[in-house]
């Protein structure tokens, strides 16, 4: 169950990592049929994400409830039997909380604020939440997340092409080549993630066997932020800075496709290309299947201990159907808990339950509508069984929300949205080189028709 996520680092590092990948702007052009339809699809899209962290404000009574949330994410009884907190109690072991997100037309901040019930999504960067607790035996509660954005009229079609074609466009380029577009076509965005993030290296090469390797490497730098988001800077610093992870996403049978490694500030991504397509990192080219596996290890420093996980070993599920794409990531094995010597005494049996029987859920998808608004959603299941443990972990947790207070907030929203803002002006800038020249020749062609 998540409220709030100390997000911009993943998400200022993937742009980043993305862009590099894609290089030109040409890789947006697949975002329409024509060249004009894909500039404004592109518009529509960054535009949605930039109203997103405009100046958040939240409703009082929301800001309360959110709050008292995440305190309780590991021990739900605190909060299922307080009214207060809910927008509604529809049974005895079951509680929602609805709310609503948009661009106030008043202030032309963003605002977010509990509503009784939940509208179909109107607007560019309009979001509901749905928060869902229920109680399913003594000390037993499962969260259920759901989060809807509209993006526009873009397709879920489009936005698939376009994750594909970031990956390919680095296929059978050189390392110059790659970084001189990137240059070129995104000064403002690499600007703007710039004050704080940047890529540090990148490498392309021909793959043994076929296909291009490619490995980018991308850095925190608090240096470079603490000037314009002193109290973001100090946050990620505290936790970013002694964080260490591995992902590697690969096939069921142990071959890797994507490998992920981040410690010291710096994240790393490793993957190859071959004919379009995610090829495995060695070996013969094959295509690889819709459900693969993602190993993941996490550790980070909260107070004074460690805590983490590691051979976390989930499904990674990819869905093509109709008009919706999404990713599933669904965890049913429990990993190898790293946690302080002060718990070994604490019976540990509880953290189980998170992985039995449906198992834990974290999934993303877009689905689009003829003549509506196209939606990216978050979904999100989780267990909880109540213990000393839990509350242990808890307080860890509770911690780390604490810190992250309403300063850094609004410098986490106004970071995101000065570089998505600079994403969209650097694609106005390319469009204007894009269609005319196609536009004219469509022109032409159609004069020429009888």
């Amino acid at each position: 169950m998540s409220l709030r996520n100390p997000t911009v680092g993943i998400v200022a590092a993937a742009t980043l990592t993305c862009l590099s990948l894609g290089a030109c702007t040409d890789t947006f052009r697949g975002l329409g049929p024509t060249p004009a339809v894909a500039e404004s699809h592109a518009n529509e899209l960054f535009e949605s994400i930039a109203a997103r962290f405009d100046r958040v404000e939240l409703e009082p009574k929301y800001e309360e409830s959110r709050l008292r949330l995440m305190q309780a994410a590991l021990v739900p009884s605190r909060v299922f039997g307080d009214s207060s907190v809910w927008s509604l109690m529809p049974s005895a072991t079951t509680r929602v909380l609805l709310v609503h997100g948009a661009r106030n037309e008043k202030t032309g901040r963003y605002r977010l604020e509990t509503r009784a019930s939940l509208s179909p999504i109107a607007g560019d960067g309009d979001t509901r939440h749905t928060m869902q607790l229920r109680s399913m035996e003594p000390d037993v509660y499962r969260w259920d997340t759901n989060v809807d954005m509209g993006v526009g009229p873009i397709s879920a079609a489009e936005v698939s092409n376009l994750c594909v074609a970031l990956f390919r466009a680095a296929e059978g380029r050189t390392e110059a080549q790659v970084r001189e577009d990137y240059r070129a076509a995104f000064p403002r965005t690499s600007a703007a993630f710039g004050r704080g993030f940047a890529i540090d290296s990148l490498r392309v090469a021909p793959a043994p066997g076929g296909g291009t390797s490619v490995s980018i490497t991308a850095g925190f730098h608090a240096e470079a932020m603490r000037e314009s988001y002193p109290a973001l800077a100090q946050y990620l610093e505290k936790y970013l800075g002694p964080a260490k992870y591995h992902f590697t996403l690969a096939e069921r049978d142990g071959t890797p496709l994507l490998d992920v490694v981040g410690r010291d500030r710096f994240v790393t991504f490793r993957y190859r290309i071959a004919e379009g397509r995610l090829a495995p990192l060695t070996g013969p080219i094959k295509p690889w299947s819709d459900t693969l596996r993602l190993t993941s290890d996490i550790k980070m420093k909260v107070k004074l201990f460690h805590v983490g996980f590691r051979q976390l070993v989930t499904d990674f599920v990819i869905s093509n159907v109709g008009h919706e794409r999404a990713i599933s990531i669904i965890a049913q094995r429990e990993p190898e808990w790293d946690l302080p010597l002060v718990t070994e005494r604490l019976i540990r049996s509880p953290l189980h339950r998170p992985f039995l029987g449906q198992g834990s859920l974290f999934q993303l998808s877009v689905r689009d509508t003829a003549g509506g608004q196209t939606v990216f959603a978050r979904r999100t299941r989780f267990d909880v069984q109540e213990s000393t443990i839990a509350r242990f972990l808890g307080s860890l947790a509770g911690r780390m929300m604490s810190d992250l207070d309403a300063t850094v907030e609004a410098e986490e929203d106004r970071f995101l949205r000065d570089g998505f803002v600079a994403m969209q002006a650097d694609l106005k800038t390319a469009a204007r080189a894009w269609h005319p020249r196609d536009e004219d020749a469509t022109e032409k062609g159609n004069a020429t028709k009888p």
